[in-house]
């Protein structure tokens, strides 16, 4: 059995959770990878940032 404060915190993960599912527009199984693939592009624009202000 889990507390009260357990609950509560696993209450607030699953609105985190279905926020970044609404923002991102994907089911729940495909967020890690759809995460991933932001973070890939965001990782190359940045590199490209450099390059171009160098």
């Amino acid at each position: 059995m889990i507390s009260k404060k357990q609950w509560q915190e696993l209450k607030k993960k699953e609105k985190l959770l279905k926020e970044a599912l609404k923002i991102f527009k994907v089911e729940a199984k495909d967020l890690p990878r759809v995460i991933e693939r932001f973070r890939q592009e965001v990782k190359e624009m940045e590199e490209k940032l450099k390059i171009n202000l160098s």
